[in-house]
């Protein structure tokens, strides 16, 4: 075999390699992680239409109407949730954050439930006070900027949370833009 071939091969099973990795990366980090599902119901003609292109990239069936009908009477949209609202995990060990809807949302740790940075939803869910680590100090209505506390999240990915730098403890996080959305994770000794 010429040396270019043999490179070429070589070449060739570093990427199938790499490849491969890329792709067990997600399973790796779930056995060894919880994993919190995000879930949404967002339809996407209709809440594209309300609020802007790209807002839905879902399959969902709950219009825009519905969802701001619903937040009304019961300032919830029940199929705008995390699952489970309630886990514990061991100190070090990664969350994996499963966005299985059509929306963004985010993963924000907060020191008291409140609202997020989208005035009209914290007004129909009834959380008038954004939560301080969910908006930027300037201007209530402007996200905080991305952190390893203040994850966002992408429909239909998965990204991971690292526990590492939380103590042993009880700890609430919320979805800054859909503030009903919320966590208690207990952070326990390994």
């Amino acid at each position: 075999m010429s040396r270019s071939r043999i490179v070429l091969a070589l070449l060739a099973s570093l990427l199938a390699l790499a490849g491969a990795l890329a792709l067990a990366s997600p399973t790796e980090a779930s056995r060894s992680g919880k994993q919190i599902k995000i879930l949404d119901d967002c339809d996407p003609a209709s809440f594209n239409a309300a609020v802007g292109d790209g807002t839905c990239v879902g399959d969902g069936r709950t219009t825009f109407g519905d969802f701001l009908a619903e937040l009304q009477a019961t300032q919830a949209a029940a199929d705008w949730r995390f699952k489970p609202s309630m886990l514990k995990v061991h100190a070090g060990r990664p969350v994996i954050l499963e966005n299985r809807g059509g929306e963004t949302h985010t993963f924000t740790l907060v020191k008291q439930f409140g609202g997020g940075f989208v005035p009209v939803l914290n007004q129909l869910s009834d959380n008038p006070v954004p939560a301080p680590e969910c908006v930027d100090p300037g201007n209530a209505e402007v996200p905080a900027p991305p952190s390893p506390v203040n994850v966002f999240v992408s429909a239909d990915s998965d990204e991971a949370f690292a526990t590492a730098g939380l103590k042993p403890g009880r700890y609430m996080f919320q979805c800054c833009i859909h503030p009903w959305m919320r966590v208690i994770l207990t952070v326990r000794t390994s």
